[in-house]
């Protein structure tokens, strides 16, 4: 019975994530209340506070759930690429894709909020300190074991991320993606460049 009970308590605090980060990534982080979450996920007042008391609790869990639905993404579309496709073009295209799903557009969300949100920057500097170790590890896997032993892979992992996200995130902005492929051709020939010279 007691194994029953933390199977539905796991289950209830699942739905309770889900459907903030789907508010989140459809109705942006003004719609994102304890209240509108709990109405979302169908759930009691009881038993949303039973898992995330406050909004900073929740938000703090939520990123740590919007990086497992990214990392599912990723290797979802990575699967979809083929194994026998060139490694660096293969794991840009995985990690820029995966950027324009839901989860990652709802992180992206909760960043530009920060901006003006004091106490939501405080609790997103904690939560993604985590989530970028996750990250790395995710893009690792990607760009496979020969180009990590690389002396100047951190640098270019570093600089993949950072070049992905601001492409993703002006995405909406962008009528086709043909500025978006073009720079994620260039940073592939860049990539080629940079660790031929042993940086």
């Amino acid at each position: 019975m007691a194994g029953l009970r933390e199977e539905q308590k796991r289950a209830t605090r699942a739905r309770i994530l889900d459907a903030a980060a789907d508010l989140l990534a459809e109705q942006g982080y003004r719609a994102l209340s304890t209240l509108s979450v709990q109405r979302a996920a169908q759930v009691s007042r009881g038993a949303l506070l039973h898992h995330f008391p406050t909004l900073g609790a929740l938000i703090t869990d939520l990123v740590g759930h919007l990086v497992a639905r990214n990392e599912a993404a990723v290797r979802e579309i990575a699967a979809g690429l083929g194994d026998g496709a060139d490694p660096v073009p293969r794991a840009l295209t995985a990690l820029y894709e995966s950027m324009a799903r839901p989860a990652a557009q709802a992180e992206f969300e909760l960043w530009t909020a920060a901006r003006t949100d004091p106490a939501l920057a405080e609790a997103l500097r904690v939560a993604e300190r985590e989530a970028g170790r996750d990250l790395r590890r995710v893009v690792d896997a990607l760009f496979g074991p020969s180009l990590v032993a690389h002396p100047g892979y951190p640098a270019v992992r570093d600089l993949t991320v950072a070049i992905l996200r601001g492409t993703a995130m002006s995405r909406p902005l962008r009528t086709s993606e043909r500025a978006a492929t073009a720079t994620i051709d260039r940073w592939a020939q860049a990539i080629a460049v940079l660790l031929a010279s042993g940086i």
